[in-house]
């Protein structure tokens, strides 16, 4: 085994009993999920900065404002860059380093401009810039799937008898299915046949209602351990792309 791959090995979190019970009464988790919540909507920043401010500078290119715009953008990257190590080390505990720009080492504009054009760091900074939007959807999707339908289990005591609510499992007309298990024995076929109905179930009583609290809290635990492994590979992204003093095939330690 190389070094490499037992690094990223002992890397990845083992979760214990003890760490997946406890994920609602830590304060990481919350920091997680924060996290989380904010990459879409800056997510979407980014995309409509990134594709309307690139887009712009190449159409305008051959007018003296293009060059500018595009710097301008390259620099709104390196300092959007910066905001993002802020929320990966604030909210994820993760610590990624600062480049050291090339660009602020150049005498004179010209040779500043093209240390930024040219530096690699600030490319992997617009590259994780532009992925911010994907990783925003998939984290706006599963704290919606996960934790809304968890939180109204949770909650279904407080409102159950309320008029016009509804909480169960609705199926309609119900749902039939016969299961079946059959053994060729001589010249006999030998089996047995279950019919299983699904039928529409609702919470009309207090030990049902307790009943599906109980089952929101287990999911809702399950839910919060799936949204923190979440983070932990958005933090890891973060450090891959945004952290220069980390070789590329460690930086997941």
């Amino acid at each position: 085994m190389s070094d490499a791959v037992a690094v990223l090995r002992s890397s990845v979190p083992r979760p214990t009993l003890r760490s997946v019970v406890t994920a609602p009464l830590r304060p990481r988790t919350y920091g997680n999920l924060l996290y989380l919540a904010l990459a879409f909507p800056l997510g979407l920043a980014y995309f409509v900065l990134l594709s309307v401010g690139l887009s712009l500078s190449v159409g305008l290119s051959f007018l003296l404002i293009g060059v500018p715009l595009f710097v301008a953008v390259l620099l709104a990257s390196v300092v959007l860059a910066a905001v993002e190590r802020s929320l990966a080390a604030g909210l994820l505990g993760v610590d990624v380093g600062t480049p050291e720009w090339a660009f602020r080492e150049g005498d004179g504009v010209v040779e500043r401009v093209r240390g930024l054009v040219l530096d690699v760091d600030v490319w992997t900074a617009v590259a994780f810039l532009a992925s911010k939007l994907l990783l925003g959807v998939a984290s706006f999707v599963l704290l919606l799937t996960l934790l809304v339908p968890a939180g109204v289990l949770v909650a279904t005591p407080l409102f159950y008898r309320t008029p016009g609510a509804r909480v169960g499992l609705f199926v309609g007309d119900g749902v039939t299915r016969e299961l079946s298990l059959y053994v060729p024995w001589d010249e006999l076929l030998v089996g047995v046949s279950f019919v299983v109905r699904l039928t529409s179930w609702e919470v009309d009583t207090l030990p049902e209602a307790l009943a599906a609290s109980l089952v929101g809290v287990v999911a809702l635990v399950l839910s919060l351990n799936v949204l923190n492994a979440v983070a932990w590979l958005s933090g890891r992204w973060a450090r891959l792309l945004l952290d220069p003093g980390v070789p590329s095939f460690l930086r997941w330690a």
